[in-house]
């Protein structure tokens, strides 16, 4: 998909009632008008067509720390992001604010990799909800979030509430091979 023509690919968001939105870059890889354009154009452009397209859930990653009024750049977009995408008053919409997330990337990022690599061998194995998310723990509570019930209509969900949701699925997981295993 070319995202800045996305208006000529509405077709490509019909036929789901469910869409992720995980995309984003940093203003050092894009520039300021780049990370803009992305974070912000592209994401709430996506979100408007799976509305047009008839999508009930959407589910956003976005920041630990976003507001759309802060002084700062990152958090101020992630921050309109969140608000724009409300107003569109989808069924149910789920906002992840995820601190840094734990993954590996094909492009460098040197500082970021340095960030990483520090934070694996120390507050991660202390305490790994404090500063860190990995990928694998948003997209099991992504995923679980997706067939969860009885849930608000906008939720945005902190790196507590986002490790919470991976826990009961993993928990559920463990709840079910017990009992096939006693059957």
């Amino acid at each position: 998909i070319d995202f800045d023509k996305i208006d000529d690919h509405a077709e490509a968001f019909g036929g789901a009632d469910v869409h992720f939105s995980c995309l984003g870059t940093t203003r050092g890889k894009s520039g300021a008008e780049g990370f803009r354009r992305v974070d912000y154009d592209y994401v709430v452009g996506i979100a408007r067509l799976a509305k047009q397209q008839g999508c009930k859930h959407f589910h956003l990653v976005s920041s630990q720390g976003a507001n759309e009024n802060s002084y700062f750049l990152y958090p101020q977009v992630k921050g309109q992001s969140e608000a724009a995408i409300t107003k569109m008053s989808f069924d149910r919409l789920s906002i992840y604010r995820p601190a840094v997330l734990m993954v590996d990337r094909a492009e460098s990022r040197t500082l970021e990799r340095l960030a990483r690599t520090i934070l694996s061998y120390t507050i991660q194995r202390i305490a790994p909800e404090w500063l860190t998310t990995p990928i694998d723990v948003l997209g099991r509570a992504m995923c679980l979030n997706s067939f969860t019930k009885d849930r608000p209509n906008v939720e945005i969900l902190d790196n507590h509430a986002i490790f919470r949701l991976a826990e009961q699925q993993s928990n559920s997981e463990s709840d079910q091979s017990k009992t096939t295993n006693e059957l």
